[in-house]
């Protein structure tokens, strides 16, 4: 058993880095990203009442984070509220919704990203 025990020790502390890597990588920064769209919509005075679908997921092209919504009172658009970090402007997120793969104007949408956005 003695023969094994290096290789049980290797392999915990190999399971117990990539536990903290993902936590640290992953959890803690979709977290992060999920409260500040909760902030977002809360500016946007938007209630978790009026939102049809909400999905988040890691924007491995851009980096940071995506989350798409859909909203009850204007199904036809999805938003997309992507968060990164390095974008300066409020809560680190920027906004903006599309209708059949086209990208929409401010003008045309029911939830129009706050005014930072369009300075």
């Amino acid at each position: 058993m003695k023969k094994y025990k290096k290789w049980w020790i290797t392999i915990g502390i190999i399971f117990l880095l990539s536990a903290i890597g993902y936590v640290y990588w992953f959890a803690i920064p979709k977290h992060t990203a999920n409260k500040a769209v909760d902030n977002y919509l809360a500016e946007q005075k938007i209630k978790s009442g009026q939102i049809k679908t909400r999905m988040i997921k890691k924007d491995w092209k851009m980096g940071g984070y995506l989350t798409k919504i859909v909203f009850n009172d204007d199904s036809k658009l999805k938003y997309e509220y992507s968060y990164d970090e390095r974008i300066d402007l409020p809560y680190h997120i920027y906004v903006s919704a599309f209708k059949d793969g086209s990208s929409q104007e401010d003008n045309q949408m029911k939830h129009p990203p706050l005014q930072e956005q369009n300075d």
